[in-house]
């Protein structure tokens, strides 16, 4: 009689924050212009290194007035959802990136159904709304790489 192993059913991946990234020209451009390490650096590197957390880039999400823009959600690790993201403007300012930053790192948004109500204070000022949940199409689990994030309903 042969016997065969027991496989176990792998871990769910970890839940975490979902940020897209506007990667259009201007909103590079004010990266590039606010340090000598982009902010989309900064920001990739914070996401490597965040349990859970994915980071997707888009074409430009045509808020141009508002400086760098950046949308961020709670995504679940079992099923990849995510619930509204919380649309943040400026995000090329130091001050704002910082605080972009410091929250991915602690886990960004705790709740799927209100993603600003935990938004550290020196954040509210650049939520500019509270949009549709962030569908990442095609991307890769762990880095987001190449995704193209669906911004409608």
């Amino acid at each position: 009689m042969t016997r065969t192993p027991k496989r176990t059913p792998p871990a769910p991946e970890a839940s975490g924050p979902l940020v897209a990234l506007c990667a259009g020209h201007r909103c590079e451009a004010l990266h590039r212009l606010a340090d000598d390490q982009t902010g989309t650096e900064r920001l990739r590197a914070t996401v490597s290194r965040s349990r859970g957390a994915v980071l997707v880039s888009t074409p430009c999400l045509g808020a141009c007035a508002s400086g760098a823009v950046a949308a961020v959600a709670r995504r679940d690790g079992g099923t990849g959802t995510t619930g509204p993201s919380v649309w943040l403007g400026g995000v090329d300012r130091p001050a704002t990136l910082a605080a972009l930053l410091g929250w991915v790192d602690s886990g960004g948004p705790s709740s799927t159904d209100l993603p600003a109500r935990d938004a550290p204070t020196t954040l509210r000022e650049a939520i500019l709304g509270i949009g549709h949940p962030i569908r990442a199409r095609g991307a890769d689990t762990e880095t987001g790489a190449g995704a193209r994030p669906d911004l409608t309903a």
